[in-house]
């Protein structure tokens, strides 16, 4: 199962053949038509020379355009009526005539239709290529302008036929040039994976070929943290990700618990799950300081065996933390030893006593500038003594003070970089607008609409 999916669905795809109509009619209007020239035998004039030059488009528009989905299969984009306008220069010579003019072409009714079909590269992103191309051409109107006219008229229909053909297949050969020099390049620029720190990663890619179904077009993404220096299967599997999501947006982004829960795996596995916690990490204004004093209050037998002593506290993870969903908020458990010890004047540790931890700390989500952002608050610790170098105490008494390092010292850490946000995986020049965020039990649901820029 994967830890993200992507879903696009007809109105977000509606606006990807919109971009390409207007990319295919800025490519029509740059098209430089080659010259039609010749000899033509004539009872009265003889033999004709002719000749249609510097011929431009220079009106193209494809007003009604139509996305079918054909599920398991692709994506077949139609284009009716059709218009482009044309201009040249004509001429005609022969023994006894010789004159020349301008042409203006208007064709009518065109209709094109193109089959799509998706796939995945070996790095796992998506592809796209046109299984099929076929446009047509049902009306050409020429009109002549200029002396003897009414000649070239006659002999412009002689053409009309290749000219409409020449059109027809050039329409399909630049939608093939827009797949292969805009579209291509584009959905290269899909992450594929992404460093967010020297030992660790995120893998975007597919996990299987992109799939059609009757309203939306879905990509099944990884979706998991990695270790970049020694990458090994992460010991649980995804849930089913299944998103039931409306269609009012043109994107919807599914985060599975699996995506956070694999991110805690990962840095539980490279030592990134553990802090050390100091007085000099306390706020300056703070009334309680981290020394035998302060915690002697608590365990008087350490005040008394190490007086007016800086403390050191090593807390570390003894298992990956654990993410679960609510419709309202995250849930992360977490769970580990607390190393307590003494610093004395020549900076020697003593070691005073081991407690192990387990903490329940929940987090709101929310969306800033198009981020994912949250805020740690701490709900309850649990702590019972395993060890101690300074005789036996009841470790209920140290609970306010770990309450108060925790909430203190180690959330407001995290929470500085949770409040920055963690941006999602877009493609290069896609912009996030209307952005709403919907909580599920086991995902997160995303729901946006995007422009192109």
């Amino acid at each position: 199962n994967p830890g993200f999916k992507t879903k696009i669905t007809t109105k977000g795809i509606d606006y990807g053949c919109k971009i390409v109509m207007s990319v295919l009619r800025n490519r029509l209007l740059d098209v430089r038509i080659p010259d039609i020239s010749g000899n033509k035998q004539s009872k009265v004039l003889q033999e004709l020379q002719y000749n249609i030059s510097s011929i431009t488009i220079s009106k193209v528009n494809f007003p009604d355009t139509s996305v079918n989905l054909v599920p398991k299969v692709g994506l077949k984009v139609a284009f009716s009526l059709g218009y482009i306008e044309m201009n040249g220069n004509w001429y005609i010579k022969s023994k006894i005539l010789r004159t020349q003019g301008k042409v203006n072409a208007q064709i009518n009714s065109i209709a094109t239709s193109i089959f799509l079909r998706f796939g995945k590269d070996d790095a796992g992103r998506p592809t796209m290529f046109i299984m099929d191309c076929s446009s047509y051409i049902a009306k050409l109107q020429i009109h002549v302008f200029g002396k003897s006219s009414w000649l070239y008229n006659l002999i412009i229909r002689w053409f009309e036929p290749s000219i409409r053909k020449y059109l027809s297949g050039k329409i399909c050969f630049e939608l093939k040039k827009i797949l292969n020099e805009k579209i291509y390049p584009f959905l290269q620029t899909v992450p594929v994976t992404k460093e967010v720190g020297r030992y660790i990663g995120i893998d975007y890619s597919l996990t299987s070929p992109p799939f059609v179904t009757n309203n939306s077009l879905n990509l099944p993404l990884k979706g998991e943290f990695y270790n970049l220096l020694h990458r090994t299967n992460i010991p649980f599997s995804a849930p089913a990700l299944n998103i039931f999501s409306g269609h009012e947006r043109m994107l919807y982004i599914g985060i599975s618990e699996y995506f956070f829960n694999s991110a805690g795996y990962v840095l539980n596995s490279v030592g990134g799950l553990s802090i050390n916690i100091t007085d000099d990490m306390l706020p300056d204004n703070s009334r309680i300081r981290f020394n035998t004093e302060t915690i002697g209050t608590l365990i008087p037998q350490m005040k008394k065996m190490y007086p007016v002593m800086k403390m050191k506290l090593q807390l570390i993870a003894d298992s990956a933390p654990s993410m679960a969903f609510l419709s309202d908020k995250i849930i992360l458990t977490t769970s580990g030893d607390i190393y307590a010890f003494a610093i004395l004047p020549n900076s020697t540790l003593i070691p005073l006593f081991n407690v192990k931890l387990k903490a329940q700390i929940t987090t709101p989500v929310g969306i800033k500038d198009d981020k994912v952002t949250g805020k740690l608050t701490l709900d309850r610790v649990e702590l019972s003594l395993k060890k101690s170098n300074i005789g036996p105490f009841q470790v209920n008494c140290l609970q306010s003070g770990i309450d108060f390092l925790i909430s203190i010292v180690i959330l407001p850490r995290i929470n500085t970089d949770l409040a920055k946000g963690y941006s999602l995986p877009l493609i290069d020049h896609i912009k996030l607008s209307n952005l709403i965020l919907q909580p599920h039990k086991s995902f997160l649901l995303f729901a946006t609409d995007i422009t192109y820029y």
